[in-house]
């Protein structure tokens, strides 16, 4: 069975996994640069994700809202 992603965190361990893939053979270096290029549009998804939260907690400071903050690395990829 494939492993389900659902969160950042699950990210982050799937991509350390594949570092450790790449170095032990398993998994060949062309691949291995497929899944950096992917990791870097996610790592800019996930930056937007903190800059929304800094913005959410300075309006709150400032007495305005845009919406409840979510906690971080807990982003929801994919629903059960």
């Amino acid at each position: 069975m494939k492993e389900v992603i659902r969160t950042s965190g699950d990210i982050r361990r799937t991509l350390a996994q594949t570092m450790v893939d790449i170095r032990c053979g398993d998994l060949s270096v062309d691949k291995g640069l497929a899944v950096a290029a992917v990791a870097k549009e996610i790592t800019a998804s996930l930056q937007v994700e903190v800059n929304i939260a800094k913005t959410r907690l300075t309006m709150m400071h400032v007495g305005l809202s845009i919406g409840d903050i979510t906690q971080m690395g807990k982003l929801v990829i994919e629903e059960e």
